[in-house]
């Protein structure tokens, strides 16, 4: 699925914080893989945010560190390897080949990855269970991952029951390098709001 199908539930902001539109080639080389163009067209619309005041992806070269695609990847899988996981996880963790690549997170520490099998337009999203250690796998890209949420046709099942109806879906970030503000500090535009009686 392309960034169209995300665009049609709500709209990107007129001045998107933290965008990137590249280079790619060295973040894909740091990385060792190349991303899907749905991810790399949100990043350049959307920017850094947070959606359904819930969940928050990572943006390459992002001024915060624990926005940052490149260090997040090395952080989240060095940090999960060395772990003994409540529950043995289904595939391996990048950096190896086939493995599960993180591109965002949960306020409840529940971390989202692409499952690297494939061409990357072919990549599926897996939602680790933070609280218990549970692999939840959606055959989607990240667009129709994050649309489906809004629409309420995606249910994680470690994700809260109350994300539905929400008054502000996307929320621009407003988080700077060096704050002591969360991980995810926002600021809701009235312009990114959407009509929940259409669903």
């Amino acid at each position: 699925m392309t960034i169209d199908t995300l665009m049609k539930q709500v709209a990107p902001p007129v001045e998107a914080s933290g965008a990137f539109d590249g280079p790619w080639a060295p973040v894909e080389a740091e990385i060792g893989l190349v991303l899907p163009t749905d991810y790399k067209d949100y990043v350049k619309l959307y920017g850094a945010g947070r959606f359904l005041e819930f969940l928050g992806l990572y943006i390459p070269r992002a001024e915060n560190p624990n926005m940052r695609l490149e260090r997040m990847v090395r952080v989240v899988c060095e940090g999960l390897t060395s772990l003994s996981p409540l529950e043995e996880p289904p595939y391996p963790y990048w950096p190896t080949p086939g493995g599960l690549l993180p591109f965002g997170a949960t306020d409840n520490g529940d971390e989202l990855f692409w499952l690297t099998r494939g061409a990357a337009e072919d990549w599926k999203v897996v939602i680790m269970d933070r609280a218990f250690g549970r692999f939840e796998t959606f055959d989607c890209g990240v667009a129709e991952f994050l649309a489906g949420l809004i629409r309420g046709e995606i249910e994680p099942e470690g994700f809260p029951d109350d994300l539905l109806p929400s008054d502000c879906p996307c929320m621009p970030s407003a988080a700077q390098a060096g704050s002591a503000e969360p991980r995810w500090a926002m600021k809701c535009s009235t312009s990114w709001r959407a009509d929940w009686r259409r669903w």
